[in-house]
């Protein structure tokens, strides 16, 4: 298997709306795309096998008040249905933690849910652990402009 795990820049804003038709409600329009990707706090970073788009992980990296810094924020990782438990999802996250460790972040993030058995069992088989159990998501709803809202 040939497994090939790149991040996205400007001049892939045709591979970033083909992510957005196979994982989400559609992509967004090229322009949209490359500014995007052309911003250097975005990472959206895509896994093909044999040349198949299997998965993708979007992540942001955040900058810190108190040092100069970053974290990496992982918002989304998805690989697609013919493409689970075969490595794909690993290498994602270790793509994204070659990457904290190449650019000197702090650390990388994400979150999920205890309910959601089969990410939490993923997540801390590729090493991550539980960085305080009683963490809260609160949401701040704001004027809708995603598809589908």
């Amino acid at each position: 298997m040939r497994l090939e795990v790149k991040r996205l820049g400007p001049r892939h804003a045709s591979l970033a709306a083909d992510v957005g038709k196979s994982f989400a409600a559609g992509a967004a329009p090229l322009e949209y795309l490359e500014r995007f990707l052309a911003n250097p706090a975005n990472y959206l970073i895509a896994a093909h096998v044999e040349g198949d788009l299997a998965g993708f992980l979007l992540a942001y990296a955040l900058e810190r008040l108190n040092e100069e810094s970053h974290k990496m924020f992982i918002y989304e990782i998805e690989v697609a249905e013919g493409h689970r438990r075969k490595g794909v999802g690993t290498a994602l996250i270790n793509y994204v933690r070659d990457i904290v460790k190449r650019e000197k972040m702090v650390s990388a993030f994400l979150f999920t849910n205890y309910s959601n058995e089969a990410a939490v069992a993923f997540y801390k088989s590729t090493g991550a652990e539980v960085g305080n159990g009683d963490d809260l998501l609160f949401v701040y709803e704001g004027q809708a402009v995603a598809r589908g809202r």
